[in-house]
This record gives C-alpha cells, structure tokens and sequence, in this order.
C-alpha cells in the first residue's frame, strides 16, 4: 500500500483499546483530531492507527510533518511534496493535491498543527470539500474546527494496575528504562515506579524523560528530584524535535503560541489547588491586561490548547485543572511577574466570600434554601483543597481571625467532608495564634475542633478543646460554641450537672440551629444504642430522618446508618444491607467520606456473615482507600473489626486474634467513648476457634502483639496480613485478651452457674463476702453482662460448672 509512515522504533505500549476505537471512528466522519497538551503522546497514538489504517485506505495514507514549519503559506506546497504532486511555478498547490486524490480512499495525517491552525482549517475545508473520499487525522494542541470535525482529547496513560501487569504508565516506564540500559526490572521496584509514574501524572513525553534518567539515578532519586522537573528531566531523544527533547521546551512551545491575556490567566491560575470553578477564576484572576470580562474567553482559549482541562462538573458547575507540570511552569512565570503576593491575597478572599456565602445560607436554616446550600456545598467540596490552601495563607500573613471565620463559615462541610487530619492541623495552628481575636470566634472555633476530634476517635482532645470552648462561649455569649462543646462533652461522658444535652438543645433553640438541635438527637440516638437500648435508638434515629428528609444531607445519612447499624446487631441482614445502600446514595452527591466508609465496612461485615468472602474483601478494601491520611481512628477501628471478623471466618486465626487485639486496644486508647464494640463475652466466642488451634499460650502471645500495633499500622496489617512489629520492650502487654477471666475468676463464675449466693461462695472459698463482690463486678465487667443470670448461662456454656 502506497504510505511515507515511518518505521516505529519502539514498542507502542498502552492505549491499545484506543486504536480500534479510533479506527471505527475514521470509517464514520471527515475528520478526527487528536487534542493534548505537550508530550501527552498525540503523534505517536496517531502514527499507531495510522499504521493500522494502511490496509484500509487502499490509495495511500500519507503523514505531513508540520513541526519545523514556520510559514503557513507554505503548507499546501509541503502536502503535495508529500503526495509527490507536481505543482507549476505559477499553479496553485492546493488544487493540485486536489486533483491528484480526486476520488482516492486516502487518509491525510497532518502532525502538530497547532502553530498553523487557521492555515491547516482552511486546507482541510477546501480538500475535504472537493475530495469525497479523503479522510484527515490531525495532532493539535487544539481543535481545527472544521465542519465534520470529532475532536478526540488524548488522555494521560492509566495509572490503574491491569490484570497480570502494571498500569501502562508503568509498562512504559520499564520498556524505555530497559532499552536505554538503565533500571533492572524486578518486583521491589514496582511500588516506587508506580509512585512516580502518579507523580509525572501519566504524562509520556515526562515518562520516558525519567526513564532515560535511570542510567545514573535510582527511581526514588529521580523521585526526590521532581520538585524541579524541569531540569531534572531533559535527556530527550537527540532525533526529536528541539521543542520535544525536554519537558520544558515542550510546555515552553505551548505558552509562547498563547495571547499575551492567556499567558496572564495560566499565571494566575496556578493560586488555585486541585480545580476551580468559573466563578472562583471570574473572582480572583482579573488584573491590569485581564478584565473581569474577558475571564470566561480566555479560558475557554487555554482549555481548547489544552493547557487546561474541563474535568467533571461540581454543584452544577464545570470544574476545571492543570496537570502539574503545566501548573510548576506558570507559577515560575508568576513569581517572575512580582505579582504573586497579591495574587495570593486575590484568592484568600475569594475563597473566604465563597465560604461566608455558604456559611450564611446554613444559619438561616431555611428549607427552601436547600438546592442552593447543597449546590455550593457541592462546589466547595470539590474545592477543598482550595480552601486549606487559604487558610494556610491566612494564617502566614496573620490574617488569623478571617481564618478561623472560614472554619467556622464551614464547619460543616469540613465535619461532614470526613478529611480531619489536614482540618485539625490547620485549626490548630490559627488557634496558636488567636489571642487577638474575639473570644466568642475563637470559643466556636475550639468547639469545631471538640467535634472533629470526636468523629475522629480523640476523647481527650475532645474534653480538651470542649471544656475551653464552654469557657469562652459562656464568657461571650457565643450559644452555638456553647452547645457544640457541650454536646461533645456529653458524648465522651464528661457532662456534668450544666453540662447536658437538654442544655445543648436549649441553647441550639435560642440560637435557631436545627442542625445542632440534629445534632443532640443523634448524640441521644448513640448513647441508646451503646447501653442496648435498641428500640429507642431507632426511634431517634427515625425522628433525625423526619427533621432531614427535605435536604436528603449528611444528617439524614447519619441516622440511616445508624438504622443499618441497630438492624445488623438484630440479625437481620437484609435491612441493615437496605439502610447502608440507602445511606451511600445519600452520600453520593459529596465526599462525606466517614460515612461512606462506615457503610462499606457494614456492607463487608454482611458480605463476611453471609459467607461471601471476595465481596466482602472487595467491599473492606475500597473502606480502606477512602480512609487513608484522613485521621478517623473511630473509622478504624471499624475497619480493623471487619477485617478480623474476615480472617477468622477463613480461618486465618493469628491474624484474627492479633486485629481483634488492636481493634480492642484501639478503643481504649481512645476512651471507648460511643464506639459500638464487642462484649467480652463474645470475643470469647470468638477466640473458641482459635484457643483449640493454637492453645492458650500462643493466643495470649499474639493478643500482646496486636495490642502494641497503631491504628495505622493495624490497617496496614489487616490488608496485607505482613506480620507486625513485636511488642517493644519495657512496655507492659496484657498476657491474655480482654474479657478472659483468671482463674480464680472463672472458678466464681463456675459456682454462680450452681446457684451460689456471694454468701456461699465466701465460705466455700473462706474469702470475704466483699472479695466476693469484687471478683463478681470484675467478671460482669469483662464479659460485658449485667447479671448474674447471664454469668451463669455463660458459665455452663463453657463447662465451668463442672
């Protein structure tokens, strides 16, 4: 078949279910251009379908390389040298290639058209319109836009593991190292190149720049090198264009080709962290040679060259991006510009009106404000990097008080987000630095604090920061940090006699907050729930749901799940499924990722029960993915639980005993406070298996170990089963688990199974009556019974009555 395709002097890796996809898509329009930002790999996936459309285009597939043409005129006369057509001295070369295809099936590739697009539309228009059977595929950092055009947006490399094999940006990574004489490929380097390979964000032209540069570095040196990837990254091909030999020149080719407005606008963009909205741009980029006005045009420039990307929509909104690269090369522009201080003053207060905005609609608490609430809600979700990105700068320039404003303005949204680690640290800090600011600002900042600390398993830090925040909410008059504080006081067991949740709900009313009021009933609906007071825990819960049921939010997920929770200690499965798949449709709209955790775990524990082991897993595992670096320990140990539940039904016994270890040791170190966790009783039960496989010595060994583990670890360690670290000297360890009882101990509770009265068992033992009651308050207390009825049914259960 007639062709110029050159020959392909590597293997084509990744992107392979593209190119069928591609072709078909050749079969059916005019024109496909293929759109990406520098280095994205446009020409070489082109040169791939190209090479696979030769047997389709019977009459020749011809590419036109356009990179070192500088003059649009000449465009025409560099196709037909191309094509071999001859074009008179006089005589038009546009209609001469015309001619010369007429009818032929031929496929035209013209690469990098992005210096000439006028010129390439304006030849494509006039040979498409005279030739009927010629298609065009195009390379460009942006759309010909041309009648009959599909724009295909050439994406990164996946970063996803495939099946028997790394991601493509791995494979990648590896062939090009391999052939260079670099890397040695084994196993152990497989986590750190799919580290890099993120952090080069699938980018193939920076892939096989870090790839050539494993002849003289190891991959985590290249990796701690990447904070200047510019320099770091410029061994190219010597055969490559000059502007595609390093990352730089290639990002540097594209923002030369901008108007001097974009250049502006990809600057200042950058003082955005992980995506923003129109609005957010409209409101912080204007600057002298960029009006407020012309923002949305602008954009629209810098997304059709693909420097930024439209990814997905927020709150109704388009969010945008710039992958890191191309954010690394604005900012230097920017700091080069002098203007990045005001800049970074033109975001905080943009994101501190965005802030406020939502913080007021909340405080009136006015249902027909919920469509507005949930959609910026839905917005500032997705900003929120955005917005610790200004608190940070807040707080370096001293502005603490509109620092702590914005936490309060979002505390829902930073309570309900889930994300307490990076909300903690920086609260902390503003707090640091308060002693300026009004004492009812700083009381309800404090009481945010209270709550993140509780949702994140801190009982200490909750009466830390609760107690503070009743000081100066009661000293200033501030009722809504009064309330807060004092629900979370009373949540942990440290109200007092003015410390109550009746008094949280008198000061939420005064104050006109349903959400904290909410907030009362679902404290009231956990404390039923952990003294088994089933019933009436339902029905809080159902009453939360009630005063939710118009905003469908965070509140109402809340108490679901609770519904999901009371019917799984009931037994009955299928509700509790019904309530947690409920629950995550709640949740579906924005990241409150807490709970969505909590219902993955309850789905993976019903999964585990119903002996659907790979569900089960599945579900635990994608729990965990959302946890990580978030800071919710009470989440943990919900999790650490499910996987321990998993390994011992599989019959995984030293795993089991060493996770029901950390998970118990967990929760004492967080003060137990409202965590749902198990009797002694029935981790009893549950080590049966265990003791009889592995005897008693060796269970109590391996419950010392899991009880040393940090929660971090003790995930760890559930996932992947390696063994954890052992117990570190000079720390005492328990020598036997929770709930297991001595021997004397079990003796007693042996003779209550007979009928003895404490009376009896002081003289058959010739103790005191009041060793007696302590030994029987000890056994009531580790088995987590009541009576002694249920001591003495456990008693026979166990053969202790013997």
């Amino acid at each position: 078949m007639p062709t110029n395709l050159p020959t392909v002097p590597n293997a084509f890796i990744g992107r392979e279910s593209d190119l069928d996809e591609l072709l078909r898509l050749l079969m059916a329009v005019r024109v496909v251009t293929l759109c990406g930002t520098g280095g994205i790999g446009k020409t070489r996936l082109c040169l791939s379908v190209a090479h696979e459309a030769v047997e389709v285009f019977s009459d020749g597939v011809w590419l036109v390389e356009l990179a070192d043409l500088d003059c649009g005129d000449l465009l025409a006369q560099r196709v037909a040298a191309v094509l071999g057509v001859q074009v008179s001295p006089d005589g038009d070369p546009a209609q001469a290639v015309a001619t010369a295809v007429g009818g032929g099936k031929q496929l035209l590739v013209l690469d990098n058209c992005e210096h000439l697009i006028e010129d390439c539309a304006e030849l494509c228009t006039y040979l498409l319109g005279a030739c009927p059977d010629l298609r065009v595929m195009a390379t460009s950092r942006e759309p010909l836009r041309v009648l009959g055009e599909t724009v295909w947006r050439v994406p990164p490399l996946s970063l996803l593991p495939v099946a028997g094999g790394g991601s493509d940006a791995v494979r990648l990574f590896v062939d090009r190292s391999v052939a260079g004489g670099g890397l040695t490929w084994t196993a152990q380097e497989d986590t750190a190149v799919s580290a890099l390979c993120a952090e080069l964000e699938g980018i193939p032209l920076a892939i096989e720049l870090a790839a050539a540069m494993t002849r003289v570095l190891s991959v985590e040196q290249i990796r701690s090198r990447l904070s200047d990837r510019f320099k770091l990254l410029t061994s190219g091909s010597r055969s490559a264009p000059a502007r595609q030999r390093t990352l730089l020149a290639t990002v540097e080719w594209s923002y030369r080709m901008l108007s001097a407005p974009a250049q502006l606008l990809l600057q200042r963009l950058t003082a955005f962290r992980g995506g923003w909205t129109l609005e957010l741009a409209e409101l912080t980029c204007p600057c002298p040679g960029l009006a407020a006005d012309e923002v949305l045009a602008t954009m629209a420039e810098l997304v059709d060259k693909s420097l930024v990307l439209a990814d997905g929509e927020a709150g109704g909104e388009i969010r945008y991006r710039m992958l890191d690269t191309v954010r690394d090369y604005g900012r230097q522009r920017l700091q080069e510009s002098g203007d990045e201080d005001e800049l970074r003053q033109r975001h905080l207060e943009c994101v501190f009106l965005v802030s406020k905005r939502l913080g007021d609609l909340i405080a009136t608490c006015d249902r027909r404000h919920w469509p507005e609430i949930t959609r910026r809600a839905l917005v500032i979700d997705a900003m929120q990097p955005n917005l610790y990105a200004g608190l940070g700068y807040a707080r370096r320039t001293g502005q603490v008080e509109r620092g702590l404003r914005m936490c309060t303005d979002l505390q829902w949204v930073i309570i309900a987000g889930g994300r307490f680690d990076e909300a903690a640290r920086h609260i902390d800090e503003l707090l640091q630095d308060s002693d300026t600011v009004m004492p009812g600002q700083v009381a309800h900042a404090l009481a945010i604090r209270s709550v993140v600390c509780f949702f994140g398993g801190d009982a200490v830090g909750v009466v830390r920061h609760g107690r503070e925040a009743v000081r100066l909410g009661r000293a200033s008059g501030h009722l809504i940090s009064e309330a807060l504080a004092i629900i979370m006081l009373c949540a942990v067991g440290a109200g007092d006699e003015e410390i109550t949740l009746d008094r949280a709900a008198e000061l939420a009313g005064k104050a006109g907050d349903s959400y904290v009021r909410s907030l009362v009933t679902y404290i009231k609906a956990l404390h039923a729930q952990v003294a088994g007071q089933l019933r009436e825990s339902a029905r809080l819960y159902e009453q939360m749901i009630d005063s939710h049921r118009d905003a469908n939010d965070w509140g109402m997920a809340l108490a679901v799940i609770g519904l999901a929770q009371i019917a799984h200690s009931r037994g009955d499965l299928e509700a509790a499924a019904h309530h947690y798949q409920y629950a995550q449709e709640l949740l579906d709209p924005i990241d409150h990722r807490g709970e969505r955790i909590r219902c993955l775990t309850g789905l993976g524990r019903i999964a585990t029960e119903l002996g659907d082991f790979d569900t089960a897993r599945r579900r635990l595992a994608e729990s965990l993915a959302l946890s990580s670096g978030l800071g919710q320990r009470a989440v943990a140990v919900e999790l650490v639980d499910g996987f321990a539940d998993l390994a011992l039904r599989e019959g995984e016994h030293v795993r089991a005993v060493r996770l029901m270890a950390a998970a118990s040791a967990l929760r004492e170190r967080m003060g137990g406070a409202l965590l749902l966790s198990l009797s002694g009783a029935r981790i009893q039960e549950l080590l049966a298996p265990a003791r009889r496989a592995l005897g008693e010595t060796m269970v109590a060994q391996l419950w010392a170990e899991g009880r040393t583990l940090p929660w971090h670890q003790a995930i760890e360690y559930a996932v992947r089963g390696e063994p954890p670290v052992r117990p570190r000297l000079g720390i005492p360890v328990p020598v036997a688990p929770d709930g297991t009882l001595t021997e004397r101990e079990r003796e007693i509770a042996g003779l209550i199974a007979r009928g003895l009265s404490n009376r009896k068992l002081a003289e058959e033992l010739v103790i005191s009556p009041a060793t007696v009651a302590r030994h029987v308050s000890n056994i009531l207390a580790k088995l987590g019974f009541t009576s002694r009825t249920q001591v003495a049914t456990w008693a026979i259960e166990h053969g202790m009555n013997e």
